[in-house]
């Protein structure tokens, strides 16, 4: 399955505000407020000239998508993690 696909547009590294107002159907001023209001972080390439990153399109188009996730972990593996540490010789430099 193509990233574009699960997406629901094709991703590319950096987005105008134009195009990710286009992409999110909204006026681009409307994303260069969000800019300014730091709700929305762009690179300020010069006095006009913003991209923004993928990343940050992402977690606009699905803000589910940017929450930090908590995963449990088994404490066996952080055992076998020591023992192999424990086990790992130390060279002197």
């Amino acid at each position: 399955m193509e990233a574009g696909a699960v997406l629901g547009f094709e991703p590319k590294p950096f987005y105008t505000p134009t195009e990710l107002a286009t992409l999110i159907e909204v006026d681009p001023s409307t994303v260069m407020d969000w800019i300014h209001r730091k709700e929305l972080y762009a690179v300020k390439l010069g006095p006009k000239t913003y991209r923004i990153p993928l990343a940050a399109v992402v977690s606009r188009l699905n803000p589910e998508a940017a929450k930090p996730r908590r995963i449990t972990i088994d404490g066996s593996d952080l055992a076998i993690d020591e023992d192999r540490r424990k086990r790992r010789p130390v060279v002197a430099r």
